[in-house]
């Protein structure tokens, strides 16, 4: 059984900067995902918070058993519900195709392009709107919290 585990900054942010190969500015914040062994699986981190905004980052341990509907509930549910954010905005470089897909299935629009924003490579914008968060939680949350 997996466990959606809260105020561990510690483990799950320097977890998925190694994962993601960046690194979160100070106040990040996380939600993490670990088996019964404690082993992590994911994590979402949550950083350069505004007034109506967050960047949000999905890290993952790369097999398809890290996803449940729990956690995507909460990950979501933290930005939009607890912070009552406008948007969320993703920031997924241009040849992580999986990492854009997924996120685009989730329901994040692409909104630009950074060219030349990291060493090789450009960044692709994503954004979400509180709107489409809440659709998200809805769709999920049926069963999310209940096993």
């Amino acid at each position: 059984m997996k466990s959606v585990v809260y105020g561990q900054n510690y483990r799950f942010v320097y977890w998925a900067q190694d994962v993601i190969g960046t690194e979160f500015r100070t106040d990040a914040e996380s939600i993490g995902l670990e088996d019964e062994a404690g082993t992590i699986r994911a994590a979402t981190i949550f950083d350069n918070f505004s007034a109506c905004d967050c960047c949000m980052h999905i890290a993952s341990d790369g097999t398809p058993a890290w996803l449940n509907r729990e956690f995507i509930v909460r990950s979501f549910a933290y930005p939009f519900i607890q912070c009552e954010y406008r948007r969320v905005t993703g920031l997924v470089p241009a040849s992580r195709e999986r990492a854009l897909k997924f996120d685009l299935h989730l329901g994040f629009e692409i909104e630009g392009r950074m060219k030349d924003a990291l060493p090789d490579e450009d960044i692709i914008v994503l954004g979400m709107t509180r709107e489409t968060g809440l659709r998200l939680i809805q769709k999920y949350r049926k069963g999310a919290l209940n096993g």
